[in-house]
């Protein structure tokens, strides 16, 4: 293979990654909490410079261009805009707070901002408890203690969250006195966002520590909001436009080195 018609298709390879990303993000503009992503890309070194045998920017022969390496995506993790739903169980966060649930299946706990919750009711035993939108029974949320946040009675019409976290009920205050307490949302803040890890759209593996939001930094929650995704529509096709062009380019230039070749194999076999 020549060198031109390498280059051309690692840089074809990283415009397809790219444009995959960009979907992505287009795809979860009306997902709640999505964060989205970026493609990582960087030049590629050469052999010679893999073997440690010269160094970039030496500007010798062995310093040619080793095409585009894609290393991964990195995650924007930029508050999305407020939504008002007016729902009870949708409660958004506007300052660093994420929210804690776990995985059902496994004991597995997680971290999402995505505050649009809803109540499973067990068919065995009848508990109801709030879960997430994603894998909706799979991932319940979790109380200040770690437990699963457990609705008494989920035909409870006065149910609200506070603006920190607390689920209250004035059902069994007729008088309307600020209710009962039910439970307290889990409230973390983890202490670095680099070590998160997406797992689906809208979850995220914590491999880091976290610590409990106080009580004065809990009142930054909007009950009967959402936090939408972080993606701007107009940006992303804006990206995609420009990534597709230069697809094509490299693509183009692959035909071009395919040609060349070609085309010297056979004027040396004619001679």
């Amino acid at each position: 293979m020549s060198y031109g018609l390498y280059v051309s298709a690692e840089g074809a390879h990283a415009q397809e990654y790219r444009m995959r990303t960009i979907a992505n993000n287009i795809a979860n503009v009306e997902t709640p909490g999505f964060k989205r992503e970026l493609a990582l890309q960087m030049a590629r070194a050469t052999e010679r410079q893999d073997l440690l045998d010269d160094y970039m920017g030496s500007g010798s022969y062995n310093d040619l261009s080793g095409g585009c390496l894609t290393i991964g995506t990195h995650t924007a993790f930029n508050n999305g805009t407020i939504k008002q739903t007016n729902q009870p169980f949708d409660i958004a966060v506007e300052g660093n707070a994420w929210f804690r649930v776990r995985d059902k299946s496994n004991g597995e706990e997680f971290l999402t901002r995505a505050g649009n919750f809803g109540i499973h009711v067990d068919r065995d035993g009848g508990q109801a408890t709030l879960v997430t939108e994603q894998g909706q029974s799979r991932f319940v949320v979790l109380t200040t203690e770690g437990e699963p946040l457990v609705i008494p009675d989920p035909n409870d019409v006065t149910i609200h969250f506070t603006d920190d976290g607390r689920l209250m009920s004035e059902g069994n205050d007729p008088a309307g006195q600020g209710g009962m307490e039910l439970a307290s949302l889990a409230l973390v803040e983890p202490d670095n966002l680099r070590a998160l890890v997406k797992v689906g759209e809208t979850m995220f593996r914590n491999e880091a520590g976290f610590r409990d939001l106080t009580q004065i930094e809990r009142q930054q929650l909007r009950p009967g909001h959402i936090e939408m995704s972080n993606t701007s529509p107009a940006f992303e096709i804006s990206e995609m436009i420009v990534t597709q062009r230069t697809l094509e380019a490299n693509v183009k230039m692959m035909h071009v080195q395919d040609e060349a070749s070609g085309g010297l194999i056979s004027k040396v076999l004619s001679v």
